[in-house]
C-alpha cells in the first residue's frame, strides 16, 4: 500500500541537502548567466535565499526567493522556478499563497517577481511595473 499525498512547503537551510539533488534539475531549467546552480545551493544553505517546494511523492516544483531591503520598503522577491512537466496549474497559486505567508510573517510590504514575459499571464493580481533592459559589454 502506497500512501500518496500533496503539500507546498519552505524548506528549511538545514534541509536543503537532503532535497537538493531533486530541485537542482529544475532550477537548472530556469537558470540564465546571472547564477549557477552552486550559487543559489550557497545562498539557500545561508539563508540568503528561500526554496518553496511542492511535493507530491517527490519534489515537482520548486520556487527561489530572496529578501531584499530597499531604503523605502521590503520586499520578498522570486527569481527562480522550475517544475516537472506542464503542471504549473497544479502548484503555482497555492505555492504563491504559501510565499505570501512568508512575505507577511517576514515584515515585507510587496512580493516582486522577476522572471520571463510568460509570467505575465499566469500571475493574478500582479501589474507589470517595469520592464528590464540589459546589454552585454
Amino acid at each position: 500500500w502506497l500512501c500518496s499525498y500533496w503539500m507546498i512547503l519552505k524548506v528549511p537551510e538545514k534541509d536543503i541537502h537532503i532535497i537538493w539533488n531533486e530541485v537542482e534539475p529544475l532550477i537548472k531549467k530556469a537558470l540564465d548567466d546571472t547564477y549557477s546552480a552552486r550559487d543559489i545551493l550557497d545562498g539557500l544553505v545561508k539563508n540568503s535565499f528561500q526554496l518553496f517546494i511542492s511535493w507530491e511523492n517527490k519534489v515537482e516544483s520548486a520556487v527561489i526567493t530572496e529578501v531584499v531591503q530597499y531604503p523605502q520598503k521590503k520586499i520578498l522577491r522570486y527569481f527562480l522556478a522550475g517544475a516537472e512537466g506542464n503542471n504549473l496549474n497544479n502548484w503555482l497559486e497555492p505555492i504563491q499563497q504559501e510565499i505570501e505567508k512568508f512575505a507577511k510573517l517576514n515584515n515585507c510590504q510587496a512580493i516582486e517577481v522577476a522572471g520571463r514575459k510568460g509570467w505575465a499571464r499566469k500571475l493574478k493580481g500582479y501589474e507589470q511595473k517595469i520592464y528590464l533592459f540589459n546589454k552585454e559589454l
